[in-house]
């Protein structure tokens, strides 16, 4: 099949504006003013101002959409119905090979790694060369339309395709995410299942019907209210097995901030206002990959010894850091890997309830089980329930913790107060709608960070642990010359803390960090030169000059018994050099995973 003519639109619009979307992970779009224009233009039709015609973004029916977006994940009593339809859709997605690898081939035409059945072996396995197609596990690419774009499915979509699946699958990757509206009558003759299918969708909350206000057409149009983002774990490298092992996950977010263009679902009148669940964005990819490369290596250096494998994940959003950390054990398991013979639990931590149930709608579709804490990282009595999960003693603690914070040192008057306010503490708290519950990571940036690496040493087992941390680091190194320690390698270990068994980690950051005038005119997501100068005062003042993405692994060096290295904690830190295919979160960056890879894997063994 051709690439279709508005897909192929889509792609290269994203392709354009990656290197800038990259950086502006975690943001919302919706600038006041210019939203404000937005709305006079594209008017909801309760004001009785018309779209144009041809308009089939979400984007621009976000306001008729909230009273949808407030029942994601309530519209059940009955705990048996909303699992047996959550099985449901798991089969339809398998049916429509809602797959990265399938959508990535079939509908945008990347390339793949074509798999087969051969066992093969590779001489080097600290090379990635022959996985880069893989990259990345999920279609960070897209961009949903916006305010004013349309998809016209009809002009393009063969029903009578020999390829049965890929109908159903053109209309679901156009309503799940591209975020455009479908019409109800396509819909019902092209998607698999038809009306049952779109009866199923409507009892999960994942789409609504709205009228068509295309004067041609008097019919309805099937809204959607979600992402669903396919994401494919595959084999690990290392493992010297068969490429057609894979994990194929879905995983559903919240919208887009280009679409939902706010960073809090308001109240309904029976619903309270709750923070949004953050899209697979590339920081959640940045820390897939990069702890998938090296996997493998750590679970071969001695870092399974108890028969149940225990994962955490903080701040976990839709709880893809711990889904994909239950994946990777389970392609494992299907290769017959020895070491995935141990049972596993997973439990993810989030301040956001609507977040937690988005997790327990992703493992129950994807297969896992996850238990779900409710927590503020930032209050007094953060680590009560917490701790209430190892206080059993060491059996009981983490193998593994997962953590993507938030972490925007965000100004006083670009901060959402209303997504703030749900946490129990007030530190933060500070107005926009550009930054909120999943983004501010306070005046600072370092709030939630610091608790996190405060929180590890006394959650995580004593002979192997590791903490993995995907965030944007301030004042990072800038050169591998520097024999003087910065003051951001300093804090992290003291954040840490001086225990009873020695820790070593590595921060890894970009070869070339933003200066603080870049940064700030990126967040500020205006050209108005008052909030970019608010910015940059508020990032002197914190005396912020250089911002990077970056990851940090820490890992308790007492395996086996092992005593001979000194208590306390100590971090190294590397540059990842910058290639043509990107820096250290570039999705597709194969060379970043494969330099930080080879690090870790010496990290484990120390």
């Amino acid at each position: 099949m051709n690439l279709p003519s508005l897909w192929s639109l889509v792609f290269l619009f994203s392709i354009t504006v990656s290197v800038v979307l990259s950086f502006h992970v975690k943001t919302s779009s919706r600038h006041k003013a210019s939203w404000t224009r937005s709305t006079q233009v594209f008017a909801n039709r309760n004001n009785q101002v018309s779209r144009p015609p041809d308009d089939t973004s979400v984007a621009s029916r976000i306001d008729e959409a909230t009273p949808f977006l407030q029942q994601v994940g309530r519209s059940y009593t009955d705990m048996d119905a909303w699992e047996n339809d959550i099985d449901k859709l798991h089969e339809l997605l398998h049916l429509t090979r809602y797959h990265h690898s399938t959508i990535k081939k079939h509908i945008f035409n990347l390339p793949i790694n074509e798999r087969t059945n051969d066992r093969h072996n590779h001489e080097d396995e600290q090379s990635l060369e022959k996985y880069k197609h893989e990259y990345p596990f999920g279609p960070t690419y897209v961009r949903p339309i916006a305010v004013g774009q349309s998809i016209d499915l009809r002009q393009f979509i063969d029903i009578n395709s020999t390829e049965e699946w890929l109908p159903s699958l053109q209309v679901l990757t156009t309503l799940f995410l591209l975020s455009s509206c479908v019409p109800i009558s396509l819909f019902t003759q092209t998607v698999v299942g038809g009306n049952d299918t779109l009866n199923l969708l409507l009892r999960l909350g994942l789409v609504y019907l709205s009228p068509d206000d295309n004067i041609n057409n008097d019919g309805e149009l099937v809204v959607p209210v979600v992402h669903l983002f396919p994401l494919q774990i595959p084999q690990l490298p290392g493992t010297r097995d068969r490429l057609d092992l894979v994990k194929d996950m879905v995983f559903m977010t919240d919208l887009h901030p280009n679409v939902l263009s706010v960073t809090t679902i308001p109240s309904g009148s029976d619903c309270p206002e709750e923070g949004a669940v953050m899209y697979i964005g590339p920081d959640s990819l940045a820390l897939v990959h990069h702890l998938h490369a090296s996997f493998l290596g750590y679970l071969n250096n001695g870092n399974t010894d108890s028969s149940v494998f225990r994962v955490l994940d903080v701040c976990s959003g839709s709880g893809v850091q711990a889904l994909a950390a239950l994946g990777m054990l389970d392609v494992l398991r299907k290769s017959g890997h020895e070491l995935a013979a141990v049972d596993v639990e997973a439990v993810a931590v989030d301040v956001n309830q609507r977040a937690l149930r988005f997790t327990e709608f992703n493992a129950r579709l994807n297969g896992m089980k996850v238990t779900t804490v409710q927590s503020d990282l930032l209050a007094d009595d953060a680590m009560a329930s917490i701790e209430e999960l190892v206080g059993r003693g060491e059996s009981k603690k983490f193998d593994i913790l997962l953590a993507n914070p938030p972490f925007i040192p965000t100004p006083n008057l670009v901060s959402d107060d209303a997504a703030l306010s749900l946490r129990e503490t007030n530190s933060i708290a500070t107005n926009s709608q550009s930054y909120g519950l999943f983004s501010s990571g306070g005046v600072s940036g370092e709030d939630c960070l610091c608790a996190i690496i405060q929180m590890a040493p006394r959650v995580l087992r004593s002979d192997g642990g590791l903490m993995a941390i995907v965030s944007e680091f301030m004042n990072p190194p800038l050169s591998d010359l520097d024999e003087q320690k910065c003051m951001l390698l300093t804090k992290v270990e003291q954040w840490w803390g001086s225990h009873d068994v020695a820790a070593s980690g590595v921060l890894f950051t970009n070869e070339h960090p933003l200066e603080s005038q870049v940064y700030a005119q990126r967040r500020a997501l205006t050209d108005d030169h008052g909030v970019i100068s608010l910015w940059l005062n508020h990032l002197e003042r914190y005396q912020i000059e250089h911002v990077s993405p970056g990851l940090l692994f820490v890992q308790y060096q007492n395996k086996g018994g092992n005593t001979n290295n000194a208590p306390g904690c100590n971090i190294d830190y590397r540059l990842v050099p910058k290639t043509n295919n990107g820096s250290v979160w570039t999705p597709h960056n194969f060379n970043a995973v494969e330099y930080t890879m080879k690090i870790l894997n010496d990290l484990y063994q120390s």
